[in-house]
């Protein structure tokens, strides 16, 4: 436990929705909703303060660092376009066993979901380990720390996987102990996304976090549910 590592995925440049890291939800920003939901976790330790965020080095980005630095958040800076090598910089400087990637435009992470998927990580013995079936948005990636250092250092690689942090890892299933994890029966709900990638999104989440009473605690379970009760709300997942 002491080696574990959250790390949160972080930029302002969005395509189709600049800035939405730092958009408001609730009286709250985004990011800052994700961070208060990940410190929940059991694998959290705040005397080490095992989270980061990892953003890019572009000038966009000094707000976001500027935020961070204000809110107490510890962050890193790296490549923008080549997201692993971001990754391996930060491994390199906290030295983790294990991290658990996150992605900033997630503010409903569900920590009892994590501890679900971290604790099945360390109990199989896996390389990397991911939940299934569960809406998109409301959990990440477990992975070993060294086996990013080792797919970092693979002569010509494709970009794709620079830019994707674990899909080397997930198209090539066959060379490590992959788990993929059934979501546990009160947070499988494949069909939905909360997720924020488009204005569309964000309009949804926002209107689905006043049906909870803008509670940054409010499990995503009780979403799940909400959204059960109006599904005409809600954005579906496309299908994969």
């Amino acid at each position: 436990m002491n080696d574990i590592l959250f790390i949160i995925q972080a930029r302002m440049g969005s395509t189709r929705l600049p800035g939405k890291v730092l958009r408001p939800l609730g009286s709250n920003r985004l990011l800052d909703i994700l961070v208060h939901r990940v410190r929940k976790s059991a694998f959290y330790q705040k005397d080490r303060d095992n989270l980061v965020i990892a953003t890019s080095d572009k000038e966009t980005d000094d707000i976001l660092e500027a935020h961070c630095i204000k809110q107490g958040f510890r962050v890193f800076r790296g490549s923008e376009e080549r997201v692993l090598d971001r990754f391996v910089k930060v491994i390199e400087a906290v030295k983790p066993s294990v991290i658990i990637r996150l992605t900033g435009d997630n503010p409903f992470v569900d920590p009892e979901l994590l501890d679900v998927m971290i604790q099945a990580h360390f109990d199989q013995g896996s390389d990397y380990t991911y939940i299934l079936n569960a809406p998109l948005g409301i959990c990440g990636e477990v992975v070993n720390a060294n086996l990013l250092i080792d797919i970092s250092r693979i002569q010509n690689m494709e970009d794709q996987y620079q830019e994707h942090v674990t899909l080397y890892i997930r198209n090539h299933p066959a060379l490590y102990r992959v788990q993929f994890l059934e979501a546990p029966e009160r947070f499988r709900a494949p069909q939905y996304r909360l997720t924020i990638d488009t204005k569309e999104d964000y309009e949804s989440i926002k209107a689905l976090y006043q049906k909870a009473g803008e509670r940054p605690d409010v499990s995503a379970s009780e979403l799940i549910t909400l959204l059960n009760r109006d599904p005409d709300t809600a954005i579906e997942r496309e299908a994969e």
